[in-house]
């Protein structure tokens, strides 16, 4: 129950909110060349 009472809670929550915005991030759609999408389709 100590660790419970010394905990820093709003730093722990500031740096669940920036690990959720970073894996937000990577989630999100971007551009891309159609080589990096099927690599292995030759013309």
């Amino acid at each position: 129950m100590d660790e419970i009472d010394r905990m820093d809670l709003p730093g722990f929550l500031r740096i669940r909110a920036w690990n959720a915005r970073r894996e937000a991030e990577k989630k999100k759609p971007r551009r891309r060349h159609i080589d990096e999408v099927w690599p292995d389709v030759k013309p």
